[in-house]
């Protein structure tokens, strides 16, 4: 039996080993020729995996483009929704980050690249900081009339947002339009958050962003123009110098009942605290009046010069 089986499989054993090689030389052919290896590209948005809470999240991307090769046959039957991408922010820091960003694809694909294969993640602390709501005012009342009083409906407001942002607020105000006014009257006044040179600060939620601002007027009154006096406290820090305090306006109009203003010669501000000064900068202060004294404005800007300690 075995000697038959040996003689059957060594008949003609050149012609059967030519045959075998005849096809699989034609089935490479065939694979070759009919399905071969192509390059395909697929661009797939990007997924954020442990994002931390309590921060603003930029990417420099939000999409890459994921090139692999493979057969044409899976070309056919595939799509970009069969290819992924994500980003792991579990070792996030503040700021701005590169991280490599990973694929997953199909079976039966070679990854030839990503791009980009790292994406820029800037992350920004959101954070909350109370001002004291400062209100301005323009124009001017109906002849024979002046402030006499301003109540605010709230002293402070807060902002929120992040933290490059917040930072970047000095002082939050309100405009109060004076003009022809001859009578008391309430407003809804609108709060802006501005920073060092006066501009709007966008991109944070303030709260409250209106208050309601009641201004009593008085006629009959005298008026005077006296000086202002900035009110600084010592705390200047120690590796600072101060070079100097300037008040604009440096003069104001007050006011007041005759006998009242006769004696005054100069308002001051109220104290305000060196303690976080820099260096040279403008904020604005108010006016520490003394009873039955009104004026325009109740806040004037002092700039605070500083210099290195030699």
């Amino acid at each position: 039996m075995m000697t038959r089986l040996r003689s059957i499989v060594q008949h003609n054993l050149p012609v059967k080993i030519a045959a075998v090689i005849v096809a699989i030389v034609l089935w490479l052919y065939v694979m070759n020729d009919q399905n071969p290896a192509i390059d395909g590209s697929y661009t797939v948005p990007v997924t954020i995996e442990n994002a931390p809470d309590g921060y603003l999240m930029n990417a420099a991307a939000d999409t890459v483009t994921i090139r692999v090769r493979g057969p044409r046959s899976l070309f056919v039957a595939a799509d970009r929704n069969d290819f992924h991408a994500h980003m792991n922010l579990a070792d996030f820091t503040e700021g701005d980050k590169e991280y490599t960003v990973e694929t997953a694809i199909p079976y039966g694909f070679e990854l030839v690249s990503v791009s980009p294969d790292k994406i820029t993640v800037n992350l920004d602390r959101l954070i909350q900081k109370t001002f004291k709501a400062e209100l301005t005012l323009s124009g001017s009342p109906a002849t024979g009339f002046t402030v006499d009083k301003i109540a605010q409906e709230s002293e402070a407001a807060t902002v929120e947002g992040p933290r490059s942002l917040v930072n970047q607020v000095v002082h939050i105000v309100g405009h109060i339009n004076l003009n022809g006014q001859s009578s008391n009257y309430t407003s809804n006044v609108t709060l802006f958050a501005l920073n060092a040179d006066g501009r709007e600060v966008s991109g944070i939620a303030l709260t409250p962003s209106s208050m309601e601002v009641t201004v009593n007027l008085a006629r009959g009154l005298s008026r005077k123009v006296v000086e202002v006096q900035a009110k600084a406290q010592s705390d200047l820090p120690p590796q600072l110098k101060l070079e100097g305090i300037t008040v604009e306006p440096a003069r104001i109009e007050i006011a007041g009942a005759e006998d009242v203003i006769r004696k005054i010669t100069s308002i001051g501000t109220e104290e305000f605290s060196l303690s976080h000064v820099r260096e040279t900068e403008k904020r604005q202060v108010k006016l520490a009046l003394p009873e039955g004294v009104t004026v325009a404005d109740p806040n004037v800007t002092v700039e605070i010069k500083v210099g290195a300690m030699q």
